[in-house]
């Protein structure tokens, strides 16, 4: 089985899915329904998934519909460039559609055996000739003896290429402190 539910008490925003799941760690097929909703008064969007998965590549799709206002299908893929111990390359990418509009995108993403994560992808949305680039990163500054406490700094760039907002660029930092009790 594959069952997961989520919450949060001071938004209200809860997640429910419910599933099978068929294989190992190295291949397996999953599929299921689910149902979200950002807060208590947000629309709820219920749906179906399905995933297969072999050797660190996988395919995806799921089908989602919130009453009232439509429907969203996405497709995606991932690719695995490269596997080392502790680390990975690999390439995605995916397709939305919706009644109103399309939106297709790629990129990669590469982690570390050390903690730090990089990845760069672009997005684009042809009804209103949106391009955006995107880039993120995390770095792994401590990490305790017992591995328990955990400091990462991140950073984030958004470029809009094309569209609306093309030109304007958008920056994010942070650091995080998680300590596993």
């Amino acid at each position: 089985m594959d069952c997961q539910a989520t919450g949060n008490p001071k938004t209200g925003q809860a997640t429910a899915q419910f599933g099978v799941k068929v294989g190992d760690d190295q291949a397996n097929a999953r599929a299921g329904v689910f149902a979200s909703t950002p807060g208590p008064k947000g629309p709820v969007t219920k749906g179906v998934y399905g995933a297969v998965n072999a050797n660190g590549h996988g395919l995806s799709v799921q089908h989602g519909h919130i009453e009232g206002l439509g429907s969203t299908t996405t497709v995606s893929g991932q690719a695995n460039l490269h596997q080392g111990p502790g680390s990975g390359l690999n390439a995605t990418g995916f397709h939305s559609h919706s009644r109103t509009h399309d939106q297709f995108g790629g990129g990669l993403n590469l982690h570390t055996p050390a903690g730090h994560q990089a990845e760069v992808g672009v997005s684009r949305v042809p009804q209103f000739d949106m391009t955006t680039m995107q880039a993120s990163g995390r770095a792994n500054l401590y990490t305790s003896p017992s591995g328990n406490l955990n400091l990462n700094a991140t950073g984030n760039a958004t470029h809009h290429l094309s569209g609306p907002r093309r030109g304007k660029s958008d920056f994010g930092t942070g650091l995080n402190l998680r300590y596993d009790f």
